[in-house]
């Protein structure tokens, strides 16, 4: 079993999506390392770590990102169904904040609408030959 697919160029459209999830990974652990270290240096007055979901689930959500980003650029073959299902559930997900945003703030309407976008690129982008015979499907 090979980690790369039949072909010896990636796609454009796999490079960006591997880019953007290591950069994405990247920015889901610095809230991670920046905890660890405002706990070692604020007394916390006998309270406890009240942050310690939070920062174990970023850490996952870093993890899966660097997973997924080495996974697109090295063609491993379970990223493409896994990118495939969770472009589906973004894409669900973002309809339906959409549909309950408020309009009257930009923000509440403008992220979702990007991630709208993002999930529509990535499922168009797993559905083409060569990113099927990157991945070797």
């Amino acid at each position: 079993m090979t980690l790369m697919g039949d072909m010896k160029r990636r796609p454009l459209r796999i490079t960006i999506i591997g880019v953007v999830s290591i950069f994405a990974g990247l920015i889901f652990l610095f809230p991670v390392l920046g905890s660890f270290g405002l706990a070692n240096l604020v007394d916390l007055s006998g309270q406890t770590f009240k942050q310690g979901p939070l920062v174990l689930t970023t850490t996952v959500i870093a993890i899966a990102n660097f997973i997924l980003g080495f996974g697109c650029l090295y063609g491993w073959r379970p990223i493409w169904l896994y990118l495939t299902v969770l472009s589906l559930l973004n894409f669900v997900v973002a309809v339906v904040v959409l549909y309950n945003a408020d309009m009257s703030h930009w923000g509440t309407v403008v992220i979702p609408l990007l991630w709208l976008i993002f999930a529509i690129y990535v499922l168009i982008s797993m559905q083409s030959r060569k990113t099927k015979a990157w991945f070797g499907r």
